[in-house]
């Protein structure tokens, strides 16, 4: 092969990620992580009630929950390539509606436009492209993707804080429309479906992949999981109930903290500190995924994530200083397993023809939990005065997803360094 084709064979996989993070950083990022810096000024200049914005977030996820559940049809109609550009538009037209919105209609509208295109470009479909992408190096591949969610808490808050304070909200709105647009004319030019669109091969798929094959049997030697529906069911509620810490915990982060009297750039900063440190965990996570495998990584991860719940749940209790960097650093350190994890379970517990489907109804199952507990937990807020139930509601959950998952992995024989290990040392 020649030089040039060879660095191109390198190095186009990479894009794709890159690709794929941008994707997340859009839809994730800013229709999630981010959207809640929106909802203080939104309350204050527009008059809404916190019950009332918080059903922003559960109309949100309503709908992404209804398109990734067609999603594995979708991509079977349309090019995995044109997903992030549709979902871009959406995401541009639903802010510029936001910006608009005086009456609970265009709120809802826009709330509904945000989920069709979380849904569109999710998770699910960068799981897909990884999948058709790389045959070795999976783990850390899907971190690089999911670091898109971070990077929007790290360089859009901070940004988006000045521009409401400075230009207004309308205004900070249609800027983010018109750069989520050339972020996906960005995209739609360097994503392929398949690397034979380009003449290429997966990542990995020679040497690579023949030695993670070998390391794999070596490691388990287990063969495929069958996994009886009592077990799937428990599987079932343990996505389930990562949805509230995946989805409701980072809502409601800005009112929580407004609440106990910080001010909206220390919040921010705090958001930045939170974009970073996700970033920078998701890349760990990937990394430890690929080396210890999924069950260590469990342990560590999902037990930060519950420390870091606690932490703001308590934060009323605590005088203003500097528990909201405590929090949200815990919380950005234990979140990846509630993005990336889901597709690591799917691959792990599951045989490969059923992946597709089941890491979209896990993304389905995360939103399901999430819209109806971040309901609750704005009900709950108007009735208290505080989000301190939400938080605790996802530390009990969380815990429940915890011990489902790791009983399941050792039930199964997936405790060891398996498959996901194997692949990251070839």
């Amino acid at each position: 092969m020649e030089p040039t084709v060879s660095r191109r064979q390198a190095l186009y996989p990479w894009l794709i990620c890159v690709s794929c993070t941008l994707m997340i950083f859009c839809t994730v990022g800013l229709c999630g992580n981010t959207m809640p810096i929106h909802f203080p000024f939104m309350i204050s200049e527009r008059g809404f009630s916190n019950t009332e914005m918080s059903a922003v977030t559960t109309i949100r996820c309503g709908l992404a929950f209804v398109c990734m559940g067609l999603l594995p049809r979708i991509m079977k109609l349309v090019r995995l390539r044109l997903l992030p550009l549709l979902s871009c538009l959406v995401i541009a037209a639903s802010m510029w509606l936001l910006g608009e919105a005086r009456s609970l209609f265009t709120l809802y509208l826009a709330a509904s436009g945000l989920g069709v295109a979380y849904g569109l470009g999710s998770m699910v479909g960068a799981s897909v492209l990884v999948r058709n992408w790389f045959s070795a190096r999976e783990g850390f591949a899907l971190s690089l993707c999911a670091c898109g969610s971070g990077l929007a808490n790290l360089v859009a808050s901070p940004l988006i804080t000045y521009a409401i304070e400075n230009f207004g909200l309308a205004a900070a709105l249609r800027l983010e429309a018109a750069a989520v647009v050339v972020l996906g004319l960005i995209m739609t030019a360097v994503i392929r479906d398949e690397p034979a669109q380009l003449g290429l091969r997966p990542y990995g798929s020679q040497r690579q992949a023949a030695t993670a094959a070998d390391a794999a049997a070596a490691v388990d030697g287990r063969g495929p999981v069958r996994m009886s529906p009592r077990h799937g069911r428990l599987l079932f509620l343990a996505a389930l109930f990562t949805g509230p810490t995946n989805i409701t915990s980072c809502s409601f982060f800005t009112l929580q903290y407004t609440n106990c009297g910080y001010s909206p750039m220390v919040i921010a900063a705090a958001l930045s500190m939170f974009g970073l440190l996700l970033t920078l965990a998701k890349l760990i996570y990937g990394w430890c995924n690929d080396r210890f495998g999924v069950y260590i990584s469990n342990w560590l991860f999902l037990g930060v994530s519950i420390l870091g719940n606690m932490v703001v749940a308590l934060s009323p209790l605590f005088p203003v200083g500097v528990s909201v960097f405590v929090g949200l650093g815990l919380c950005a350190l234990g979140y990846p397993p509630m993005m990336i994890g889901l597709s690591l379970w799917a691959r792990d517990l599951f045989p490969p023809e059923s992946y597709t489907g089941k890491v979209a109804l896990y993304q389905q199952l995360s939103m399901a939990g999430g819209m109806a507990v971040t309901l609750l937990g704005g009900l709950l807020a108007d009735l208290t005065g505080s989000y301190t139930p939400a938080y605790l509601i996802c530390v009990a959950l969380l815990i429940f997803s915890l011990a489902s998952v790791q009983f399941l992995y050792r039930y199964y024989g997936r405790s060891g360094r398996g498959a996901g290990a194997a692949a990251g040392l070839s």
